[in-house]
């Protein structure tokens, strides 16, 4: 099928005939790999269950660098090659087995790219760190590392390090499920071969599975804290016994791979490893590494960057890449502002008269200076406390649980919320005032109808939990140790309220298994938590939870704090995990929305590589208001009337009419989660009338999309073009149209000899039908990137003008040159001419500056009555086909 999702048609069939059974008790059951393609577009996916059969699964083979394998051919020369179809089975395919279930994973390609790397890189000693996106998979990227080095020649054994305490219930969780193969459990001493250990019991423990002569195979999962704490009391054994099995073990040549790198170890802690084995070989994996823009503070002589503490980046695999590939989620950005900008202003007004610099300006010229500054400026004069106030918290609270809002934030279904959120502080005691402050909100039983009674519900909506919200505060009591008495006392009582909700019984004593408990109600992976009433809404903290935790169900994250680069990326990623029925994480800031706004464009260029940051963030309310607005009416401009289609239209008339209708869909479900489309659904009458054409269109629709489906091309005519239709998709927006707007982008991304984004550019060229001569000029701008003629540092606008510049007035002199006329007549010409037009302006200067004599020493058989046509037809050819375009780039 040549519909955009037409691969997808095997993938269906591929479902069906697993619901019908074809694929168990018989020689179909041994298949773990199916590979689906139209030759255009080729997929794999792991054989599954029907139920976990899902389109999240079904992925594109990439190159070690990263360029799309689509076409079938190049696929099978690339994957299902002997021995690499063998490999990609063997050591690529794992089970998955949890408590509630058990399923075949095959790896992405970017995780066997990376694992492969290690292998080269450990048979040579040579330590590096993987950049994979945050959400990508990093963890188990990083455990199947460990498990497949463990067995290679040359390595003694390996060791995994992960992140602190309070992530080792959810993180020995994910190890285990996939560790099937193991012999799983504590090992001690006499640990045997092929044995995972992971989390073991006391370092004590640990320190003897280390001197263990018979650990040949062994996989070792543990913390930087437990490791130091075995080592310590290994080498104290082993010099009160006299034996020589620690100095052995210190000669060994170990691995180690350290998930999230460094959050799981400083620099600091690497090195006081690294005294007890010198002959160490380390690997981090980190989804935002940092660079000299944000490098830690100089510390002696630490390492500063990712680079300086690892070694060179082995494999790289960005955000950028993910969105492509549908393995994270883009986010949605909303900048609140809980200080109304007049009131900014009056304070502003106020700081800037007690300077004695403005004492002899007056008012006007003072609030003439106010108004010149941007809101990054303006936001400079804000303190912390402006952000502390009751005031505040309130104007926070009513803008998360408005209903309306919240009817989408928390992803309400039949009256129910069905996704959590996660809200992140400034402070411990913020955290506490608005845990305290929702409690207080939420005592009435009708809370929702009193507090909002001027901003009811939607009809059609319902909020029917009477318990919603269901929230929990977690936080680290080492953070607070100040008033730690009073902070314990409180802790306490929290522990108590959420005891008396969830029928637990935590206590102060054991708070890391209580937030164990919260970590298992966000994330809803366990068939308890599944339940409805089980799972907890809304978690507030300050650190935790923003870092390496994973859990699909979370929606959205609300910040009321400043975020910057690694750590604005970490926590928007808690929101960015794939889950059905969810397309975009959603990200709401209450502070200094300006400054907010600038961090997230930094941070997202910084993370995709590629100075890329709209790829990451969705497009502004106002803009996805005005796509909506557009498409809404190409749909009614389309079939103003539902009666003039149906199944038995026009073919052509019926792809049109789909096409429209998906645009129009997509366009809405980009603009039906910000919290502005329920005030404008509030207020706009125009608005409530354009949505409810999406519910009046879509019996037909259906009917009508159908009839394409059955159509298919049968017959004698040409086989319809369905190119631009989802028959399976899920609707999910589309980042930005493509314009030349998007092809600045593509190229300020552009990496010398990146074939992939080359490749895009040149689609994207093809698909606006830009013409010859401006292709050749974007073509001779990349050539010059790969060429390192340009300076990999200069901006690209400032590139693309000059070059095309250059072919305008290149164009104008070639002209020149051949016709023997004079170069500032053909620019005057060039200003004037309005595109399309058979009238060449200023034709006259043009002729009368031409040195025919010269023109006839280089064209002898020259006719001076043939001369003025001729060299008129090539100038507005000239014009038409160089001069117009080139001017459109530039402008």
């Amino acid at each position: 099928m040549s519909a955009k999702d037409g691969v997808f048609q095997a993938f269906h069939q591929i479902k069906k005939y697993a619901e019908e059974g074809m694929f168990r008790n018989n020689i179909f059951s041994t298949l773990q790999l199916f590979v689906i393609s139209n030759e255009q577009t080729t997929r794999y996916f792991a054989n599954a269950m029907p139920k976990d059969l899902h389109k999240k699964f079904v992925f594109s083979w990439r190159t070690t660098d990263n360029r799309k394998v689509d076409n079938l051919y190049e696929f099978v020369k690339q994957v299902l090659n002997i021995p690499d179809a063998h490999r990609l089975i063997a050591h690529y395919t794992i089970v998955s087995e949890d408590q509630d279930n058990k399923a075949l994973m095959v790896l992405h390609p970017y995780q066997i790219h990376a694992i492969e790397a290690l292998f080269t890189s450990a048979v040579k000693h040579k330590s590096g760190y993987v950049w994979h996106a945050t959400g990508s998979g990093k963890t188990l990227t990083s455990f199947v590392s460990t498990k497949l080095l463990a067995r290679k020649p040359g390595v003694d054994r390996t060791v995994m390090l992960i992140d602190r305490k309070d992530l080792d219930n959810q993180t020995t969780s994910e190890f285990t499920k996939f560790a099937s193969e193991f012999n799983t459990g504590i090992s001690s001493g006499t640990a045997r071969s092929n044995s995972l250990i992971v989390g073991t019991g006391s370092s004590r423990e640990l320190s003897e599975t280390l001197l263990s002569s018979v650990n040949s195979n062994t996989v070792i999962i543990t913390t930087r804290q437990k490791l130091e704490a075995a080592l310590r009391y290994a080498e104290k054994q082993e010099e009160q016994r006299g034996t020589q099995r620690f100095q052995k073990l210190m000669s060994q040549h170990i691995v180690f791979v350290v998930d999230e790198c460094h959050r799981a170890l400083s620099a600091e802690g690497m090195g006081a490893i690294k005294r007890f084995f010198p002959n160490s070989t380390w690997f981090g994996f980190t989804g935002t590494p940092i660079f000299d823009e944000n490098k830690k503070q100089a510390k002696g002589r630490l390492a500063r960057t990712t680079h300086d503490q690892y070694g060179e980046v082995l494999h790289t695999y960005t955000i950028k890449n993910a969105l492509e590939d549908g393995a994270v989620l883009g986010f949605q950005v909303e900048h609140e502002d809980t200080i109304e900008p007049t009131s900014l202003d009056n304070y502003i007004f106020e700081q800037l008269r007690q300077k004695e610099k403005y004492a002899g300006v007056g008012d006007d010229e003072l609030n003439g200076l106010i108004d010149q500054m941007d809101g990054i400026e303006k936001e400079t004069y804000i303190e912390s406390s402006s952000y502390e106030s009751d005031e505040h918290i309130q104007k926070v609270l009513h803008k998360i649980f408005r209903p309306d809002n919240a009817y989408v934030k928390f992803d309400f279904q039949n009256g129910r919320p069905q996704k959590s959120a996660i809200m992140t502080t400034s402070s411990i005691d913020m955290a506490k005032r608005y845990y305290h402050a929702i409690k207080e909100l939420t005592a009435d039983p009708d809370w929702l109808t009193n507090e909002f009674a001027g901003q009811p519900i939607r009809t059609g909506r319902t909020m029917d939990d009477p318990d919603f919200p269901r929230i929990a505060i977690t936080y680290s009591l080492q953070e607070n140790e100040e008033d730690s008495k009073q902070s314990q006392d409180e802790m306490k009582d929290i522990i108590k309220e959420y005891n008396d909700y969830y029928g637990t019984a935590w206590s102060i004593e054991d708070i890391e298994r209580y937030n164990g408990d919260i970590n298992n109600r966000l994330a809803r992976k366990r068939a308890e938590f599944k339940e409805f009433g089980k799972q907890v809404d809304l978690v507030i903290v300050v650190d935790r939870l923003l870092t390496g935790f994973d859990a699909p169900t979370i929606q959205t994250l609300f910040v009321d704090r400043n975020l910057s680069y690694a750590n604005l990326i970490q926590a928007f990623s808690r929101t960015n995990r794939t889950y059905p029925e969810k397309t975009k994480g959603l990200i709401v800031t209450f502070r200094k929305p300006a400054t907010m706004e600038k961090n997230v464009e930094d941070a997202t260029k910084l993370y995709s590589q590629a100075q890329e940051e709209t790829a990451l963030v969705y497009p502004s309310y106002d803009k996805s208001k005005k796509r909506f607005k557009a498409a809404h009416k190409e749909l009614v401009s389309a079939v103003p009337n539902m009666a003039e289609i149906d199944e038995n239209s026009p073919l052509e008339q019926r792809v049109e009419f789909v096409k429209a209708f998906q645009e129009l869909n997509n366009a809405y479900e980009a603009l039906v989660t910000y919290d502005d489309y329920n005030d404008d659904m509030e207020n706009s009458q125009a608005l409530q009338e354009q949505v409810k054409t999406l519910e009046n269109y879509h019996g037909v629709y259906n009917t009508v999309k159908g009839s394409l489906m059955e159509e298919g091309g049968e017959g004698d005519g040409p086989e319809p073009d369905y190119s631009e239709i989802e028959f399976y998709g899920d609707y999910t927006a589309k980042l930005y149209d493509i314009d030349s707007t998007y092809i600045d982008r593509l190229l300020e991304t552009y990496a010398a000899n990146n074939q992939d984004t080359r490749g895009e550019i040149e689609k994207a060229l093809q698909k606006l039908n830009k013409s010859p001569a401006v292709k050749h000029v974007y073509e001779t701008i990349l050539n010059d990137i790969d060429a390192e003629k340009i300076d990999k540092d200069e901006d690209i606008l400032v590139v693309k003008r000059r070059y095309f510049t250059n072919a305008y007035e290149g164009a104008i002199e070639n002209l020149s040159n051949t016709w023997f006329v004079n170069e500032d007549q053909l620019h005057l010409s060039a200003i004037q001419y309005v595109p399309g037009s058979d009238t060449i302006p200023n034709i006259g200067g043009i002729l009368d500056s031409k040195q025919f004599d010269k023109y006839k020493e280089v064209n002898p058989e020259a006719k001076p009555l043939k001369y003025g046509p001729q060299m008129k037809r090539e100038w507005l050819q000239v014009l038409n086909e160089e001069i117009v375009p080139y001017g459109e780039e530039l402008r």
